[in-house]
């Protein structure tokens, strides 16, 4: 067993810089050039151009309409329990004072 451990360790250590061998190689080649100074939106290629305000009117649109959607149904379920307990203390011997001890 304890040999076992000693061979994980060491293939864990040796994947592990193998990771950090190979993976800033890989970040350093993904990275975009850097630009220096302010380029307006309507100067950058399409490509470069992230339509992202549609995107967050639609995604709080959803949300809001989902939380709208979620108040409504607890307030209907709500009032039906409330109407539940009003019927049921108006009945006779339903006055909610004694329990059933």
């Amino acid at each position: 067993m304890r040999q076992t451990m000693g061979w994980r360790t060491v293939t864990a250590t040796l994947l592990v810089a193998a990771a950090i061998g190979i993976v800033p190689a890989g970040v350093a080649a993904a990275q975009p050039e850097q630009v220096n100074e302010f380029v307006p939106i309507d100067e950058l290629p399409p490509e470069d151009r992230l339509p992202a305000a549609p995107f967050l009117i639609a995604a709080y649109s959803v949300v809001w309409l989902l939380a709208f959607g979620y108040f409504w149904g607890l307030s209907r379920r709500l009032s039906s329990v409330e109407h539940d307990v009003q019927d049921l203390q108006r009945r006779p011997g339903g006055d909610g004072g004694e329990g059933v001890a």
